[in-house]
């Protein structure tokens, strides 16, 4: 726990960061439909972050009630994601959210390895600065595209099979396209260095293929829409540079032989890149991009690939 003084006009007031309790949840619910016009996520997942053994879900508490929350969750021994970082709109200008970013580095710095990771709007000015101070690099810049399927079979794809993690982790760490995301793949706004548990999770789940008898490697997640459709994300992406347009056409053609409509990329806005997804039929769908912060351990960044 951490007990951070705040001057307020009338008299010196007291914050604390503390992990969060089954009971910060009628405060948090209420936080948060200050969030995005009630639109965010949180309330979804609050059950499942305060059932998370690993990692920790932090709140700041203020007088009583908790003012600000964030998570640091742990995606493999040497890959750590900080997410869901929030602060009552009263309460925001006192340093609240500093003091929850500090507090979960400071975490991490004891009990965690390699390298923790965020990602935040490119218009969120304060967040970038806050990053930077805490020691973070930018590594790079993602914008969300899609394109809708089109029609006919995809013999281009046959299933990953279940003995096939390793040598598709292999093929993938080597791959010239894993470079434009900077080596990590994306499983729902959390990158990460590909890593066997990982694809076998694709692979179980009968969300990863080879492509074009192994001269490519795909594996998805799949979200939902507003109202609820689903749709297919591309997690990871790996053939040579020169073949990305006609494996990126051939997923539109997975995604129709899927039953979805559409398939979706928060790619990496490489320049390299733009005209590859322009001819393969991605537009982007949302005007705003994302940064994607990094930070190594001081103890080194043993187990990295």
């Amino acid at each position: 726990m951490q007990t951070i003084d705040l001057l307020n006009p009338s008299h010196l007031a007291r914050v604390v960061c503390r992990p969060a309790l089954p009971r910060d949840t009628p405060d948090v619910m209420e936080l948060t439909r200050h969030i995005w016009e009630g639109h965010d996520y949180i309330p979804y997942v609050w059950a499942k972050w305060l059932a998370d053994p690993q990692g920790l879900l932090a709140v700041a508490e203020y007088g009583g009630h908790v003012v600000g929350l964030a998570k640091l969750t742990r995606l493999s021994p040497t890959d750590w994601w900080m997410e869901g970082l929030r602060v009552h709109p009263q309460y925001e200008g006192r340093r609240i959210a500093s003091h929850l970013n500090d507090y979960l580095l400071d975490y991490w710095l004891r009990y965690g390895a390699g390298a923790v990771r965020l990602v935040t709007a490119a218009f969120r000015l304060k967040v970038h600065h806050m990053a930077e101070r805490s020691g973070f690099k930018k590594v790079g810049e993602f914008g969300t595209y899609s394109a809708p399927l089109l029609p006919g079979p995809s013999p281009s794809f046959h299933p990953t099979a279940p003995d096939e993690g390793s040598r598709a982790l292999d093929f993938t760490v080597k791959s010239a396209s894993l470079s434009l995301s900077h080596g990590l793949m994306d499983t729902g706004w959390q990158w990460h260095r590909p890593s066997i548990e990982h694809l076998a999770v694709a692979i179980k789940a009968g969300q990863a293929w080879w492509w074009r008898e192994g001269q490519g490697f795909l594996t998805i997640g799949e979200d939902t829409d507003d109202d609820g459709t689903p749709f297919p994300y591309i997690q990871l992406l790996a053939c040579p540079m020169e073949m990305i347009a006609e494996m990126l056409v051939d997923c539109r053609r997975l995604a129709g032989s899927l039953g979805y409509a559409r398939v979706d990329w928060t790619a990496p806005l490489h320049p390299d890149l733009q005209p590859v997804l322009a001819a393969a039929g991605f537009l982007q769908e949302w005007e705003h991009s994302a940064y994607l912060f990094e930070k190594f351990h001081p103890k080194g960044v043993q187990g990295l690939v």
